[in-house]
């Protein structure tokens, strides 16, 4: 069984792996079932690039970090899924 500190270690791992993200922050962590299985859910924000030429007709400001959902196996510590994390409008 791995507790929270490691699960957000994992994801933070992975996420540089997979996503050659260094520049991480944790947002949330939560307890839940995944497809029948006990996860962490690690949410990190990561910078979001943007296009270095806006489209004319973007109206409204583009955030700047999008927001990462690891899904932790909370007995194994394998990374389960990754998905990504809508925000509500503000």
């Amino acid at each position: 069984m791995i507790d929270a500190k490691e699960a957000v270690q994992i994801a933070k791992t992975k996420a540089a792996e997979m996503l050659g993200q260094a520049s991480l922050y944790l947002e949330e962590i939560e307890r839940e079932s995944y497809k029948d299985r006990e996860v962490w859910s690690i949410t990190l924000s990561l910078p979001r690039y943007e296009d270095p030429i806006p489209h004319p007709l973007q109206i409204l400001p583009v955030d700047r970090l999008q927001y990462k959902r690891f899904l932790i196996d909370a007995e194994t510590g394998e990374l389960v899924a990754i998905k990504l994390r809508e925000v509500a409008s503000r």
